[in-house]
């Protein structure tokens, strides 16, 4: 990973209340006067009834004229807007519909509205269908960003392909996180740097522009993250911008500790800026939630494990175990039992056991900087042994629990090896022995 990434990854706390403003943050435009017609501009006279003229006579006398009736001009019909703003709704006139400002409402200076729309209901086969969806509560940035056709494909990429699959089945809530990056240039980074790195995977020449839209989405996220949101929309702009950069770490080769770095990240954001809205798009998304959501999507009926996943439970948990005297530090230590309680879960439930993994990572948000550090440092093998076995058995038992519901969890097989082959190539020869099963499984089960 850059070095800039990494820098830029490192410093993503929020900072005191009463810190300067961010220099993303949105402002309005100011609106320009526009010349209402004033009250004489008809041509007829104060006091003077309209359709009078008053003609020269004899002193004293006024003689009213009546004018010739013209013909009426015919009207111009027009197709009926039906998903016009409310301004032009209500000034009854027909609404352009461009957004994210109608032209109508430009010109004359008024806060375009657009009704709140169902997203479920619109097409999302193009990514102009996502600005029909609700507008955001925050006002436009006044200097957009500009970018080019490469963006608009990973943009399109990131919508129909890319974008995070967590929450499980959470489609609209993407849909409606990805209306709102117009007004918040992070969360556009972050979703243009997923879309890139999703297709540099499949073999598409992405990883430059992937990193440089990394890059620029943390950098501006910083600068958000030194005052609080304002509304609850920036509160999502914010989790959904940091979400996006988690899972773009999870594709990278070399990612393994920016993506833990970005989990623990992930949890602070939403301590400190989304969950403060109860309108929040990812109210539901907290360690109770997720695990009620998985549930609900795949249920907890026991899945009848075959024969060689059975056998690949009891030789993992012997792995496993062979750790214990390796251990010592408190977070280790949870780290092993949580691990082997996953697994043992599995036996019964592979849908229960995938359910927990939120509880499991909690461990990580939770640590301290005193134990998170050593944990994730990669000269400290024992930490980094159960790191391999951790990511093994994770893929594993969503590869049994999700099936067909979880074909968008995929991806991340070609990172996870790449993931448990930089782990077990930087151990040390004493320790390349607590690291044989789970290679040998990643060589006869998962290599293609």
């Amino acid at each position: 990973m850059h070095a800039g990434s990494r820098d830029a990854a490192s410093s993503l706390e929020p900072e005191s209340e009463s810190g300067p403003p961010s220099s993303t943050a949105s402002s309005a435009a100011t609106p320009y006067p526009y010349p209402y017609p004033s009250p004489s501009a008809s041509g007829t006279e104060p006091g003077l009834e309209p359709g009078l003229e008053q003609t020269p006579s004899s002193p004293g006398t006024t003689i009213a004229v009546v004018p010739v009736r013209r013909r009426p001009i015919p009207r111009k019909g027009h197709t009926k807007s039906r998903r016009g703003c409310l301004n032009c709704k209500r000034r009854k006139v027909k609404c352009p519909e461009t957004m994210p400002a109608c032209s109508n409402c430009t010109r004359i200076g008024l806060t375009c509205e657009y009704p709140h729309l169902n997203p479920s209901s619109l097409p999302v086969s193009s990514a102009a269908s996502l600005f029909f969806l609700s507008s955001p509560s925050a006002p436009l940035q006044s200097t957009p960003t500009l970018f080019n056709s490469m963006d608009m494909r990973f943009f399109h990429h990131f919508l129909l392909a890319a974008y995070p699959p967590l929450p499980i089945q959470g489609d609209d809530i993407w849909r409606e996180v990805a209306a709102l990056s117009h007004s918040y240039d992070y969360l556009m980074h972050a979703m243009l740097g997923l879309g890139a790195s999703h297709l540099a995977i499949y073999g598409g020449n992405c990883a430059a522009h992937a990193l440089a839209h990394r890059v620029k989405a943390i950098q501006s996220l910083n600068q958000a993250l030194s005052t609080p949101p304002r509304s609850a929309a920036e509160g999502d702009a914010r989790y959904g911008a940091m979400f996006a950069l988690t899972f773009q770490a999870s594709c990278m080769p070399d990612g393994m500790n920016e993506f833990l770095s970005m989990i623990k990240g992930c949890h602070v954001i939403a301590t400190s800026s989304m969950l403060a809205y109860e309108d929040s798009l990812f109210g539901c998304f907290t360690q109770q939630g997720y695990g009620d959501s998985v549930r609900r999507v795949i249920g907890s009926t026991p899945i009848v494990l075959d024969d060689a996943q059975e056998v690949m439970l009891d030789e993992f948990l012997a792995s496993l175990r062979a750790l214990v005297p390796l251990c010592t530090s408190p977070l280790e230590i949870k780290f092993l039992a949580s691990t082997e309680h996953i697994v043992t879960v599995a036996r019964i439930s592979a849908a229960e056991a995938f359910a927990q993994f939120a509880t499991h990572y909690s461990l990580v948000t939770h640590a301290s900087k005193e134990e998170f550090d050593p944990f994730t440092d990669p000269h400290h093998y024992p930490a980094q042994l159960l790191l391999i076995h951790f990511i093994l058995i994770e893929f594993a038992i969503g590869h049994i629990a999700l099936g067909p519901v979880g074909r968008r969890f995929a991806f991340r097989e070609k990172s996870c090896i790449a993931w448990m082959r930089r782990l077990a190539d930087s151990l040390p020869e004493q320790y390349k022995k607590y690291a044989e099963w789970p290679m040998k499984f990643v060589d006869n089960d998962l290599e293609p």
